[in-house]
């Protein structure tokens, strides 16, 4: 394999591990533990390692070598911002340009068995909800609009996997996503955008307790 594939898949591993928090913040990256685990030069490792830190996910220091990243609160709050103002967007195009109806009974039917469901919790609630507003991103057809969305999305990930962990939270979500598609099947912008909004800002409200369990869960795992 040639060491550019290399590299890109000792990144794609690393920043996977660092995203799901197997690595936690501070933990310390050496060439040498991953060239042996990797079975690869150090060449492709320090590429891999320079486009971690090309998108902010380790530190480099002199003398130290790369450490992975510790969380600033700010700046993962600003990305649900950032979020709303994507998502706002895309409810914007779908009102004005409509949405598939066989699109929208599929998901009315999947979010109202999983209410129907409670006080059952569905086992990857989390990864339902990323694909539901991932799902209507695509239905734009804005392939950058799409991709900023899903990178947004790796990086709160561990947010969002310690958010829907409960009935209460989980009937909340089945009720916003609910909502959304019945004011888009309406073409009701405002409607949408408010439970769009509603549902959002709660995960933001929960990302200081998120990075607490993210941590503890680090911690049990090492």
């Amino acid at each position: 394999m040639a060491e550019a594939n290399l590299s890109v898949d000792v990144y794609e591993r690393l920043s996977e591990r660092i995203l799901k928090w197997e690595y936690p913040p501070g933990h310390r990256l050496t060439e040498e533990e991953l060239c042996s685990e990797f079975a690869v030069s150090r060449s492709p490792i320090r590429e891999a390692l320079g486009m971690l830190a090309e998108r902010g996910l380790v530190d480099k220091k002199a003398c130290q070598g790369y450490t992975v990243r510790r969380l600033d609160l700010k700046e993962i709050k600003d990305l649900y911002d950032v979020r709303i103002i994507l998502e706002t967007a895309v409810m914007d195009y779908l009102c004005e340009k409509g949405v598939d109806g066989a699109t929208l009974d599929v998901l009315d039917e999947r979010w109202k068995a999983l209410l129907d469901g409670l006080p059952e919790l569905a086992p990857n609630a989390a990864a339902e909800d990323e694909e539901f507003h991932r799902l209507l991103a695509r239905e734009c057809g804005n392939g950058a609009l799409a991709l900023m969305l899903a990178d947004i999305d790796s990086r709160i990930h561990f947010v969002r996997i310690s958010d829907i962990t409960n009935t209460e939270r989980l009937r909340r979500t089945c009720s916003d996503h609910l909502e959304i598609i019945g004011a888009l099947k309406r073409r009701d912008r405002a409607a949408a955008v408010a439970a769009l909004r509603r549902n959002i800002e709660w995960g933001k409200t929960n990302v200081e307790a998120a990075i607490r369990d993210a941590l503890v869960r680090a911690h049990l795992a090492m």
